[in-house]
């Protein structure tokens, strides 16, 4: 586990925190933890108690926040993760058969990460992509109409 930022990474941090009021620190929550996220890949327990003394909030106010939003990882994933859509429109066009799919090819449940460490699964609210259903994202890149044989070619181009 990473025990401190980086200098970089504590400088852009105090960057964002430095566009709010004094009083509206707590504002800042989001983009610090996104930042935090970015240099570890995910956000400890160590790293949301150094986020919530640098907005001075209180580290369960902290945890709130990190714990509604699921972009956060609390712990470290794989390389590279896979997000299958389960809204109904993904649901009902085959969303489910991909998570079998991933399941058995990675040989993990959902939440995840394979015996490699390169992939992690998980299971996503609404990717703004039901016109394209099913839908998935690897990392942060979006994929419509997706089917099994059409994920296996996407994760071969991933290193």
């Amino acid at each position: 586990m990473p025990a401190e930022l980086t200098d970089e990474t504590r400088a852009k941090c105090e960057a964002i925190i430095k566009r709010y009021p004094d009083d509206w620190k707590e504002a800042a929550i989001l983009p610090v933890l996104h930042t935090v996220q970015k240099e570890w890949g995910y956000v400890s327990l160590d790293g949301l108690k150094m986020v919530a003394e640098m907005l001075e909030m209180p580290p369960a106010r902290a945890a709130g926040v990190m714990s509604f939003y699921p972009m956060f990882h609390k712990a470290p994933i794989g390389k590279h993760l896979i997000q299958v859509c389960a809204t109904l429109s993904c649901s009902l066009c085959g969303a489910k058969s991909l998570v079998d799919h991933l399941k058995e090819k990675l040989q993990i449940d959902v939440g995840g990460t394979s015996a490699d460490g390169k992939w992690t699964l998980e299971k996503a609210e609404c990717i703004a992509a039901c016109e394209g259903a099913p839908a998935i994202r690897i990392d942060e890149k979006l994929y419509r109409n997706i089917t099994p044989e059409k994920l296996d070619e996407l994760m071969a181009q991933y290193d």
